[in-house]
C-alpha cells in the first residue's frame, strides 16, 4: 500500500529560491517514498501534488539531440518498427496484423508538470509531451518507448487510453501488417494552428480540433 507524501512547510527563503528556479509560488513540498522522477512534489490543493522540476536545460537538450526513433520491445504488445513516413519524418509501422481493441504500445517518458512542459514546448520545432491528466505530462523525449514517433491522422487507427498511471495506444480497428500507426493529436482549438498532412479523406486540414 502506497504511503502518503510527507509534507514540508517551506520558509520564506526556501520559497524565494524555488520561485526563482521554477517560476512557481510554492508554500509546501511533499516528499514521496517512491521514485516519481527528477524533482519534488508540491501541494496544489488538498491531497493533490504536482511534480516540480528543477530547470536543467543543458541535460534536456542533450537528451533531445540523442533521441532516436527506436521501439522498446518491452513496451510493445505487437511487433513494430520505425521508418520514414509519408506523413511526417519518422513513423511507427505494424510488422504483423493487429486486431481491434488491443493495447499496442505503452506511451512512456519522463513525468513532468505543466510548467516544465510549457518550458520545453515553447519555441521547439518538435515535442513529444502527452497529457496524462490535468496535473501531469509524459515527455517521450526522455525514456520514450518509441510511441512518441506515432504520427497524427484525422482518421487514426489508434487511440490513447489511460490505464492506471500509464497510457496505452489502443487499436480502434484492425490494422494490417505494414500499415503506419496513427493517433489524432487533437491540439486545442485555441492554440496556434498546425497544418495537417495526413492525407485521409476525413482530414480537417489542421491538427487542431475545430470548434462546432
Amino acid at each position: 500500500m502506497a504511503q502518503p507524501p510527507v509534507v514540508i512547510t517551506l520558509t520564506p527563503e526556501q520559497r524565494a529560491l524555488l520561485r526563482a528556479a521554477s517560476g512557481k509560488s510554492v508554500s509546501t513540498l511533499g516528499v514521496e517514498p517512491t521514485e516519481s522522477g527528477s524533482g519534488w512534489l508540491y501541494s496544489a490543493k488538498g491531497n493533490k501534488f504536482w511534480l516540480l522540476k528543477h530547470a536543467d536545460a543543458e541535460s534536456y537538450e542533450a537528451a533531445r539531440r540523442n533521441h532516436q526513433p527506436v521501439i522498446d520491445p518491452k513496451r510493445a504488445r505487437f511487433r513494430l518498427r520505425t521508418g520514414a513516413s509519408r506523413i511526417h519524418r519518422w513513423g511507427v509501422f505494424a510488422e504483423e496484423p493487429i486486431p481491434a481493441r488491443r493495447n499496442v504500445i505503452e506511451y512512456t517518458g519522463e513525468l513532468i508538470n505543466p510548467a516544465e512542459a510549457y518550458r520545453r514546448v515553447k519555441g521547439a520545432k518538435r515535442t513529444y509531451a502527452l497529457a496524462l491528466d490535468k496535473f501531469w505530462r509524459i515527455d517521450g523525449t526522455v525514456g520514450g518507448s518509441g510511441a512518441e514517433f506515432i504520427n497524427h491522422s484525422c482518421d487514426p487507427n489508434l487511440r490513447c487510453r489511460k490505464v492506471g498511471k500509464g497510457v496505452f495506444c489502443r487499436s480502434v480497428r484492425p490494422i494490417t501488417a505494414g500499415e503506419e500507426l496513427t493517433i489524432d493529436y487533437r491540439f486545442p482549438a485555441e492554440a496556434a494552428k498546425v497544418p495537417c498532412h495526413c492525407g485521409s479523406r476525413k482530414c480537417r486540414g489542421t491538427i487542431n480540433v475545430t470548434r462546432k
